[in-house]
């Protein structure tokens, strides 16, 4: 590790949301410019399979449709305005396509956290996702992630090689990854404690904490010994997890 790297590692939490709209192509050139080493995304099918960059699998809350992700093609859903909720400054972002954001990515030493999000039966999300990280070649420098164990095993039997994540509540997913051999638990931020981290690393697992935005806190999770944090700041965590300022 260098002294420029950021220990823990920071994750840029739906890219740098605090500063522009969740999950749109503003927000991940945000962190990427920042120069974080990873972004976290969230993916939902369209009617049409295509994968979309969305935290919810509904457009009520960021942006200007309403109703399921899943009702609407992927050319539908494009012509929403997914920034003016978050400011007027943004209008006219839309909802990434998942390949947008790995072509924004492809120049750049940013690693991404794709989260599949409630499992969305019928859409073939972990071929259409594994498809698309061997298409850009970042099938061994990636993550996928998700609260439910189904989607992780689907990518898993297609491309064993792609590094997987549970997500949830530390003590009940930390025995699921023992188990299944799940090399990363993401694990919430009040679930986290010495013990859990110690058993993590015991097993040979590593420890990703969300969401922490707060800079003052940073040596308390350093002091941990979590591998990673998730944060909605990577603007102000990165500069003070790389002893900065």
């Amino acid at each position: 590790m260098s002294s420029t790297d950021a220990h823990p590692v920071i994750e840029a939490h739906r890219g740098d949301s605090a500063n522009a709209p969740e999950n749109t192509l503003a927000a991940f050139q945000r962190a990427f410019d920042l120069g974080v080493r990873w972004t976290e995304l969230d993916i939902h099918p369209a009617k049409d399979g295509a994968l979309m960059v969305i935290h919810d699998d509904t457009l009520d809350r960021t942006t200007n449709g309403a109703g399921a992700v899943s009702d609407f093609t992927a050319e539908e859903l494009r012509r929403l305005d997914a920034g003016s909720w978050f400011d007027p400054e943004f209008a006219g972002e839309r909802i990434p396509l998942l390949e947008e954001v790995f072509e924004l990515a492809a120049s750049r030493d940013t690693r991404v956290n794709v989260e599949i999000k409630a499992f969305a039966q019928g859409f073939d999300v972990a071929e259409r996702l594994v498809k698309l990280l061997r298409a850009f070649g970042r099938e061994k420098d990636c993550l996928v992630s998700s609260f439910e164990v189904e989607p992780l095993l689907e990518v898993r039997a297609l491309a064993p090689e792609i590094t997987l994540a549970c997500i949830g509540r530390g003590l009940e997913i930390l025995p699921v990854a023992r188990r299944l051999g799940i090399p990363w638990i993401h694990a919430e931020r009040n679930t986290v404690d010495t013990t859990l981290v110690a058993e993590a690393h015991e097993s040979g697992l590593r420890v990703n904490a969300w969401v922490i935005d707060d800079p003052a806190e940073l040596p308390r999770w350093r002091g941990l010994g979590v591998d990673k944090i998730c944060t909605n700041r990577p603007a102000e965590l990165l500069p003070a997890a790389r002893g900065e300022g």
